[in-house]
């Protein structure tokens, strides 16, 4: 009786693995762009920031990344098309003809980029804290039928920092000599 159910136990957990697995180019595309750039060598755009207080640091944009940047007076946020040695390519929609058409920028053209870093806790901090800060403030209004000059430091310190964690979310970066952008390969 026993060997029957030590049988039956191990048969229920021990499934086969299917015929039709991943290859590891295609697990490698599956996890994105950064990954996929790992199959064959390309060139990505890098973004080298060197801070005052906090030090070096490298941003990658690989072709199919969304590009946040500011150039020619205008604001852009498109998907990479391409990457040659001195400028890059993304894909703008032409609504006159119904489709995509690439444009170009030169690296001096770019004024500022535009980054969305997803941080722990501080990102959403940077959403919810000026609204906590605005529902705080309203509730007293309603509560007391005035406002407290209690509230207002404690409003002002949500809403600022709210502004600080949203703003260390979202950095704009002025390019300059301390931030530069350039073409790097993988291999």
């Amino acid at each position: 009786m026993s060997l029957f159910f030590l049988a039956a136990l191990f048969s229920r957990f021990s499934v086969a693995q299917p015929t039709d697995t991943l290859t590891t180019e295609q697990l490698l595309q599956r996890k994105g762009t950064a990954y996929s750039a790992l199959i064959r060598p390309s060139r990505y755009l890098a973004l080298d920031v060197n801070h005052a207080l906090g030090g070096f640091r490298r941003y990658r944009f690989f072709e199919g990344d969304e590009l946040h940047f500011k150039a020619r007076g205008e604001k852009f946020r498109e998907e990479l098309y391409a990457v040659t040695d001195t400028s890059f390519t993304i894909l703008m929609a032409n609504e006159v003809m119904n489709r995509d058409e690439p444009v170009t920028f030169r690296f001096d053209e770019v004024q500022k980029i535009m980054l969305h870093r997803r941080i722990p806790f501080v990102t959403a901090a940077g959403t919810i804290f000026p609204l906590a800060g605005g529902v705080y403030l309203i509730a007293d209004v309603v509560n007391n039928r005035q406002l407290n000059a209690n509230v207002l430091p404690v409003t002002g310190a949500f809403i600022l920092s709210g502004i600080l964690f949203h703003w260390l979310s979202n950095p704009h970066i002025k390019i300059n000599r301390n931030h530069r952008l350039k073409v790097l390969r993988t291999y």
